[in-house]
């Protein structure tokens, strides 16, 4: 399934293509991909990985090493299609906020038009989720929208990813009646003025995290000129918590989240030991442990079903309490 998300303006992230060739110094995806890929050379000679008319890595099903474990980056940081990630938008029944493709840049130069058609098209299966796009190179936005490539669904959101003063020069507006676009300024690395920016529906502010050698604090007055701008324009602003931003901002993080971007809450899963129908006994004497090991049973039903003893305490999966 998809991973759940520790930015807090989504609940998952959806990776069917991972890779790019950007290069920032500061991409915690680049360190993540050479963490999780195991020994690269072995495995670019692997049958299992495919290259389609682009000369690009495709893999059908999870990459497996020589003892069978699964390598989710087989190809270190290179661009590869996880054709098997796409049906896993529509597996998740729970309208939720989906960051796709956090660890690529799906709107590169490289990503052929055929990839974005497929990764779209798995959104689209699956339409009560919100999608969340966030690009280096949003003249890409530009392209598919004016030969209606992009789609116009107004559970889409397309956001432009600038760190410096520099990068702003690259964003470029989408019809407002026609997409949802934000821009997120993460990592922030110096003193940025968007003053000049209008016509966004969201605006998102994180700092630099991790140990690199060059790292950048964000300075309060920095995130403050960010805040009067999008308070002037009446743009909800998101501040992503990490110990950096909070370091420098000193107060309560700012957390807004646009209308139609409502995160859903976790529903809290049920616990056996505190339901009427869970019944523990006896079952057997464990010598190794030295105590008796205990049967869990759940009574809800005509038919008694027996509860996994890691189940003891979260309801299993199959509970029918979970559903209401």
């Amino acid at each position: 399934m998809m991973n759940k998300s520790k930015m807090e303006f989504c609940n998952f992230t959806f990776n069917p293509v991972t890779g790019c060739r950007t290069g920032c110094e500061y991409c915690y995806a680049a360190k993540q991909a050479k963490r999780f890929s195991g020994d690269v050379r072995i495995n670019k000679g692997s049958n299992q990985l495919k290259k389609d008319e682009n000369g690009l890595y495709v893999l059908e099903e999870p990459f497996k090493n020589q003892i069978g474990k699964v390598i989710p980056d087989p190809v270190g940081f290179e661009p590869i299609m996880h054709k098997y990630r796409l049906t896993m938008p529509a597996q998740k029944k729970k309208p939720a906020n989906i960051f796709v493709c956090s660890l690529a840049d799906l709107f590169g130069s490289w990503v052929p038009d055929s990839w974005i058609e497929e990764v779209f098209k798995a959104c689209d299966t699956a339409p009560w989720h919100n999608y969340l796009f966030m690009t280096k190179y949003p003249q890409r936005y530009e392209l598919m929208s004016s030969t209606l490539q992009l789609p116009r669904s107004r559970n889409f959101w397309y956001g432009t990813t600038a760190t410096r003063n520099a990068d702003l020069n690259r964003i470029v507006y989408l019809p407002r009646n026609q997409h949802n676009q934000f821009i997120s300024i993460e990592p922030l690395l110096e003193d940025i003025d968007i003053s000049d920016i209008d016509l966004m529906d969201w605006i998102i502010i994180g700092a630099e995290t991790g140990n690199r050698r060059g790292k950048v604090k964000p300075k309060r007055g920095w995130i403050e000129a960010i805040v009067q701008t999008a308070r002037a324009a009446e743009i909800p602003l998101f501040m992503n918590h990490s110990e950096e931003l909070e370091e420098a901002w000193g107060m309560d993080l700012i957390q807004e989240l646009p209308a139609g971007l409502i995160r859903p809450e976790d529903k809290p899963i049920p616990h056996c030991r505190q339901c009427d129908y869970h019944k523990a006994t006896e079952h057997h004497y464990d010598s190794v442990k030295g105590t008796m090991m205990m049967n869990h049973i759940c009574e809800q039903g005509k038919a008694f079903r027996r509860v996994p003893g890691r189940y003891a305490r979260t309801s299993p999966p199959w509970c029918p309490l979970r559903s209401k």
